[in-house]
């Protein structure tokens, strides 16, 4: 943002103005140094200065100065002869108003200076761009154009601003035959508020030449449209369109190729062919859709958009060291008649947000203290399976609150991650998770059900052999339900569960370690 450096001189007489004007309740970006009184100085350098005087003479003696802008705080009579030089004239105010008038002027001095430096930035700017640029009014006199418009119709820029389409160009008008105004593009980018592009045919002082233009409509302060900008590339020299290509897709921050309608290789640049592994140098052995078959696996469906001929889907791909993952946009190139002419593909990583989403979906799903699946994973598991037969081992840890109250909550942290640890180790194809606190669930497949027994029994019986061998009294009671996927809802089926463990935790006698099922 520009900033402005100004001085400040105040010659108000018995400082009405100062002290109570200060630097810090300047506009924002005006860097002030305020003094009062004595001679005034030349402007800073790079910067202006606002003198508040009632000293006609000393008015008088600075208002011609550059970047100097002179307030006379008197009577009209005073200053009579310069009042058209100054920059403005104030009656004999307190000095509560002086204050206020002096803050509005500084920012009407940096709204000036602004204005001048974004009229310099948008100049600076247009002429930096190599093809044509123009300003138009909606009545298509032109109100700014750059020098690469200048130097293709030769005429100075006064020449043009303020004139005609048809003036610039020497073209006869309308009524005598012209069809090279284009004039039906500029409607277009009107009437949709968005840019429209167009193939115009002009005549010049070297002949027909052939634009691809792009209009766009710009609006004044009140939203109505007041005209358009225009950007012309001039294509009528197509022999160096291989080097623009070329420069242009190597310039590109992502990797694209460009094909012939038969996959042949226009052009592709170098990151491109670091993922693809072709040879950057001797593209012509590149086969795309064998490469494509062979090294990218589909994630998801094809999105087909008919309106711009394109085709756009994931893909997974395996690399040497980690799986990557790209959005593949496959867009068809037509000509003038609407001929394929060729492909235009660009791949974009998307590594980073799937792996991402992966590590935020598994944070969701996973018990942060056990490292098995949760609640929530286990319900939204159900819930994908609730047709399926399966067999539920809903089990409760007996005597777990004595081991925190004798041994401390460390410990009991401890038995949950061995207990979780024990039921990855036997049930290693089952669905296991922890509901909360010392409640564990596993689901198997019910035609699996004498196995899943058989191993329910094994790990009961090591997990309290485990635990007693460290001095740890622990037993598990266990609810067991089973569903054909058909006759019972999954809320029934784990209410049943549950209800069993509760019955057997009822007839558990912990002393024994004897747990009824």
């Amino acid at each position: 943002m520009f900033r402005l450096k100004l001085t400040i001189i105040d010659d108000l007489v018995n400082s009405r103005l100062i002290p109570s004007l200060s630097p810090e309740e300047m506009p924002e970006f005006v860097d002030a140094d305020i003094r009062t009184g004595g001679e005034a100085p030349s402007p800073p350098d790079g910067g202006a200065m606002l003198i508040l005087t009632e000293n006609a003479a000393l008015a008088r003696s600075t208002v011609d100065l550059p970047d100097t802008y002179v307030v006379f705080v008197g009577e009209y009579e005073d200053a009579a002869d310069i009042v058209w030089k100054l920059y403005d004239l104030w009656a004999d105010w307190d000095g509560k108003y002086l204050h206020d008038r002096a803050l509005m002027t500084v920012s009407r001095i940096l709204y000036r200076y602004e204005k001048i430096f974004h009229k310099h930035l948008l100049d600076a700017t247009i002429d930096t761009v190599p093809d044509m640029l123009w300003y138009k009014r909606l009545d298509g006199i032109h109100t700014m154009v750059n020098t690469a418009f200048t130097d293709i119709v030769h005429r100075t820029r006064e020449d043009c601003i303020g004139k005609d389409h048809f003036y610039i160009w020497d073209a006869p008008r309308p009524e005598e035959g012209n069809d090279f105004a284009c004039a039906e593009s500029e409607e277009t980018a009107i009437s949709t508020g968005k840019t429209s592009i167009c193939d115009e045919p002009v005549t010049t002082r070297e002949g027909l030449k052939q634009f691809t233009t792009y209009k766009t409509p710009i609006y004044d302060p009140f939203g109505n449209v007041y005209g358009t900008v225009g950007v012309g590339h001039d294509v009528t020299n197509f022999s160096n369109l291989g080097i623009e290509l070329a420069i242009l897709v190597e310039s590109l921050p992502f990797p694209m190729v460009i094909f012939t309608p038969d996959h042949k290789v226009v052009r592709m640049n170098s990151d491109f062919a670091g993922i693809s592994g072709a040879d950057i140098d001797n593209t012509d052995d590149f086969d795309y859709p064998r490469w494509k078959a062979s090294c990218l696996t589909a994630e998801g469906e094809a999105a087909e958009d008919k309106g711009t001929h394109s085709v756009i889907q994931e893909f997974r791909m395996e690399a040497p060291s980690d799986t990557r993952y790209y959005k593949l946009t496959e867009l068809e190139i037509h000509d003038f008649f609407g001929n394929l002419s060729g492909y235009f593909v660009t791949l974009q990583d998307l590594t980073y947000q799937r792996n991402y989403e992966k590590t935020i979906i598994k944070a969701a799903n996973t018990d942060t203290l056990t490292g098995i699946n949760n609640r929530r994973f286990f319900y939204n598991y159900l819930a994908a399976n609730y047709r399926r037969p399966m067999i539920l081992f809903y089990m409760d840890l007996n005597g777990f609150k004595a081991i925190n109250d004798e041994f401390g909550h460390n410990k009991g942290d401890e038995v949950l991650i061995r207990t979780a640890e024990f039921l990855k180790a036997y049930f290693p194809s089952c669905t296991c998770a922890r509901l909360g606190g010392d409640e564990f669930i596993v689901a198997a497949d019910l035609r699996d059900e004498t196995q899943a027994r058989s191993q329910m029994i094994k790990f009961d019986k090591a997990l309290t052999d485990y635990f007693a061998e460290l001095g740890i009294d622990l037993s598990i009671s266990v609810g067991i339900s089973k569903t054909d996927g058909v006759s019972q809802d999954m809320d029934a089926f784990v209410h049943e569960a549950d209800m069993r463990m509760y019955e057997a935790k009822k007839k558990c006698h912990r002393k024994s370690g004897a747990c009824p099922r």
